[in-house]
């Protein structure tokens, strides 16, 4: 726990430092990139993840989109505006890129939502 603003309520206070790209065996995914969520958002986050299916699992590039895609739906569903600190739009740039660089060039995209 550390002190801090929650990235989706903007609660001042005690925060649980979340790793959106979630952990593997206790450790996490990738270990600096974290957001700051208050104890009620991070349980939230929690069943969204769950709900979505991208709870746990050996990590794959579907699942770490998918955890993306959780997370910031996470951040949205409270309604108000998501203001990211410089530094967590950086890693979550970091993090998309080395993606990217794992799908292969020519791999379709179908645009079904």
């Amino acid at each position: 726990m550390t002190w801090g603003r929650c990235l989706r309520c903007g609660a001042v206070g005690e925060m649980e430092e979340d790793h959106p790209d979630g952990r593997y065996l206790g450790v996490p995914v990738v270990d600096a990139v974290t957001g700051l969520l208050c104890r009620p958002c991070h349980l939230l986050k929690g069943r969204m993840d769950r709900a979505a299916g991208v709870e746990g699992g050996q990590p794959t590039v579907r699942l770490i989109l998918g955890r993306r895609v959780t997370w910031l739906a996470c951040l949205a569903s409270d309604g108000g505006a998501v203001l990211l600190p410089a530094a967590v739009v950086a890693d979550f740039i970091r993090v998309l890129a080395c993606l990217v660089r794992q799908i292969p060039p020519d791999l379709p995209f179908d645009g079904a939502a």
